[in-house]
């Protein structure tokens, strides 16, 4: 007897593609869609977006340079691949190099109200990283939180209509001062307490950061653009308020971080520098000094460098934080990961096709084995017809396997973002991508 027709992919194909159709849905562009919400740069995800698992107690504007792909497609989708046009031109994206004239905006400045000296208020993050989750507690100052909360911030309400020089101060301001200083300092001794008692690697304890943010659920705030101490405060962010915090800790870490800024999208992330190597399989983005950037998403679980296919091949703002810094050297690990989930999905696509095609052919064969008086005149006839039924059913359960076992190593790669290193290595093991079709 056949087999039954071939299931569809997991769910989990839903979840991976929500980041995408959130652009379209949320509907926040500050300079596009009125003033409403909040007044920064519009975010993606949503109030889900966060992992469970992340606990907090109560209390000169051009596109993205393009070189292969890097983007997040689906396994029965038609949607681009992330390929953007051209080559790598060094785009002059403003990235601050140029002197800015002085203008009478405010911008937001954080000033401790010595009235809460000495009160602190604690707060607990869960992460997620490879196979462990790892806890901190961070005592937040109060001082510093209300000052951040009395800043004058609403000259992001409309951010996203000024001019690039604007923007590069309005957010820069978020990071300037010894009071933030210190608070990137106290925070980073705490996260930097996880890379020396696991053992971390530089690399490992950069992507530790990242999933820290990450996993810190999403908000958009019906009020101005917070100050990381008070996304850390609130234990959520939106997505310029996240990458900020994300930028921060990079920076503080050594590492060479920007803000990408997409105004047609709608969208804020952080950037973290690389050198690039031969042909890189992501989407970059240079500063007007020729430093390129990848895109990393703040918002939700997402790799290093992956991107919505909108954001291969549209205007950016480019501001970087520190004019120098370590590189991040682990992204081959990354493409080899996006290289092998978009063969992944092609071969799922070319096995689903097939498998329901056979299924189909089978039935009609199983249908005429069963009633063979109507259709076979001699045994050989039969003989002949049950070997070639036999055949097929054979070769549909060898490509039923490789089907599967595409769908498995697919969901591993969806599902944890979080664990490049263990993700590389199961696709590696797999040894999916030396099935032969």
């Amino acid at each position: 007897m056949a087999p039954a027709r071939s299931s569809k992919i997991s769910l989990a194909i839903l979840g991976f593609i929500l980041l995408t159709a959130c652009i379209f849905a949320c509907g926040c562009v500050n300079g596009n869609n009125g003033d409403s919400g909040n007044g920064g740069i519009g975010d993606i995800g949503d109030n889900s977006a966060g992992n469970p698992d992340n606990t907090v107690p109560e209390a000169t504007v051009s596109s993205g340079s393009t070189v292969n792909s890097g983007s997040a497609g689906t396994a029965q989708s038609s949607a681009g691949d992330g390929t953007g046009t051209g080559a790598d031109t060094g785009n002059n994206a403003y990235a601050g190099g140029a002197d800015i004239a002085a203008d009478t905006k405010v911008y937001p400045v954080l000033v401790p109200d010595a009235a809460y000296e000495g009160q602190t208020v604690r707060r607990t993050f869960t992460t997620k990283f490879e196979n462990t989750k790892f806890t901190i507690d961070f005592d937040v100052d109060m001082a510093l939180l209300r000052g951040a909360r009395n800043a004058d911030k609403s000259l992001g309400r409309k951010i996203a209509k000024e001019s690039p020089e604007v923007q590069y101060k309005f957010y820069r301001s978020y990071f300037e001062g010894m009071e933030n200083s210190d608070f990137f300092d106290a925070l980073i001794k705490q996260l930097r307490y996880i890379k020396i008692t696991e053992r971390l690697s530089d690399e490992e304890y950069l992507e530790y950061l990242v999933n820290f943010v990450q996993q810190i659920p999403y908000n958009s705030p019906e009020g101005n653009t917070r100050f990381p101490v008070e996304v850390i405060y609130d234990g959520m962010g939106d997505c310029d308020e996240k990458s900020m915090l994300l930028m921060g800790l990079l920076e503080k870490s050594g590492y060479d971080t920007a803000l990408l800024l997409f105004p047609k999208l709608g969208h804020a992330v952080c950037g973290i520098k690389i050198v690039p190597q031969g042909d890189v399989s992501f989407t970059t983005y240079s500063a007007d000094d020729g430093r390129k950037y990848l895109y990393i998403e703040a918002t939700t679980p997402y790799y290093i460098g992956l991107y919505p296919d909108a954001f291969a091949n549209t205007d950016v703002l480019v501001i970087p934080l520190s004019d120098g810094g370590m590189p991040y050297t682990k992204y081959n690990y990354v493409a080899y990961i996006i290289d092998s989930k978009k063969k992944i999905e092609k071969r799922i696509d070319f096995f689903k096709r097939t498998l329901d095609s056979w299924y189909d052919e089978l039935e009609d064969q199983k249908y005429k084995l069963i009633n063979y008086k109507q259709y076979y005149s001699t045994q050989l006839e039969y003989d002949t017809a049950y070997q070639r039924y036999k055949n097929r059913v054979d070769e549909y359960n060898k490509y039923f396997e490789y089907y599967q076992k595409n769908i498995e190593v697919w969901n591993e790669i969806v599902d944890r973002p979080y664990d490049v290193e263990g993700v590389r290595r199961t696709i590696f093991n797999s040894k999916v991508n030396e099935i032969e079709y």
